[in-house]
């Protein structure tokens, strides 16, 4: 007997994730009755905006139920509050323009977490560190991809070979490069040369066309003195 009473015990303590019975009997402590009865049939609702079949909801509670004893039935009723935190109610009494308690409620249970979530993370990662029990796993045949454990920065022949073809490539690459340049340079010095070779052929052209027309000039000097030689023969 004693075996499913605590069984009982244990069960029945898995309500809502993060709402204690010393908030609810606050909240119980600052409702009315009405306001109390609202908020439950509020609660029973998972939609974000209020819904319209209050009515419905409210005369599904029962009429002689105090208020802690309403929050209490929600808080552990499966398919109402059990497994949902305190977001549920903080939002409905926003709705219900009751802005102090879902305040209220909000800091008390985010302070509340704190030590909680230390204690756990306290110790949960104490015995954690504390078992040294190491699990071994059987090798067997397995259909997963075999998962290189090299380190990425290991020097392989691969990375060697990689690296030497590089540096061909760039070596080639400027040999290339000066080649073209030198090919460049080299045909512009020989149009400058012939530039100057036609320019100095035309210069030397004009100079001895120039001395030929002199010649071909008639002098009167020489044409004077062959006539008075005529004349004196005659």
């Amino acid at each position: 007997m004693s075996k499913y009473l605590i069984f009982f015990l244990v069960i029945g303590v898995y309500t809502t994730i993060d709402l204690n019975e010393s908030e609810l009997i606050y909240l119980a402590n600052h409702l009315s009755i009405e306001e109390c009865r609202k908020l439950v049939a509020y609660a029973h609702y998972k939609s974000f905006d209020l819904p319209n079949e209050l009515d419905q909801a409210e005369h599904k509670l029962s009429l002689g139920t105090s208020c802690i004893d309403l929050l209490n039935h929600w808080n552990s009723a499966k398919g109402e509050g059990k497994g949902e935190t305190h977001e549920v109610l903080e939002h409905r009494l926003r709705q219900m323009n009751k802005k102090d308690l879902a305040d209220w409620l909000g800091k008390t249970v985010f302070r509340q977490l704190g030590p909680d979530m230390e204690r756990e993370l306290k110790y949960g990662f104490k015995e954690l560190l504390n078992d040294t029990t190491t699990i071994r796993y059987a090798k067997g045949p397995t259909f997963m991809p075999v998962i290189d454990d090299t380190p990425p920065t290991t020097w392989l022949p691969i990375d060697s070979i990689l690296y030497a073809i590089i540096v061909i490539l760039l070596v080639i690459f400027i040999i290339v490069c000066f080649q073209a340049c030198y090919v460049v340079w080299y045909k512009c010095l020989e149009r400058r040369r012939k530039g100057k070779n036609r320019m100095y052929r035309r210069v030397s052209n004009d100079v001895s066309e120039s001395e030929d027309e002199e010649d071909d000039k008639f002098d009167i000097r020489n044409h004077e003195k062959s006539k008075k030689i005529k004349e004196n023969s005659v």
